[in-house]
């Protein structure tokens, strides 16, 4: 039986593996288009769920933190313009800065215990579990 095909298929490999390899050149071109940094750290310390959110080149000044029980939102309340001073300007490039994130938590948390630090370009914000999250002992009682 004679046939055409559309690609090379020398056998040694599956017919899946060559479809693989073949694409394969498609999505290495399209991930810098569609790749997402998401700046931020989320880990457990104690009885607080802890979130470090990497803020470069903003001021405590312009970052806004809501806390919700199941989420925090994290977002920069300025826009950033470029100002031009008197005289000749060689080269500037510099890229407009925003930040506005919805993080999910894994679990509530007391968002009016929360608190945040601002270090070195990083925020860091700590918030304690939910009293229902941790539970509550209770005694048992002879009837």
């Amino acid at each position: 039986m004679t046939g055409r095909y559309m690609m090379p298929w020398n056998g040694t490999r599956s017919i899946f593996d060559e479809m693989d390899e073949f694409f394969r050149g498609f999505s290495e071109a399209l991930r810098p288009m569609t790749s997402r940094y998401a700046p931020v750290e989320m880990y457990e310390e104690g009885s607080e769920l802890v979130l470090k959110v990497d803020a470069p080149g903003f001021e405590p000044s312009d970052v806004e933190i809501k806390t919700f029980a199941d989420r925090v939102v994290v977002q920069s309340k300025v826009e950033r313009k470029e100002e031009k001073e008197e005289g000749r300007t060689y080269y500037i490039k510099r890229r407009s800065q925003a930040m506005n994130y919805s993080i999910n938590l894994p679990y509530e948390v007391d968002p009016s215990k929360a608190k945040a630090s601002f270090k070195n370009g990083v925020i860091t914000i700590r918030l304690p579990k939910s009293e229902a999250v941790e539970g509550r002992v209770i005694p048992i009682e002879k009837e």
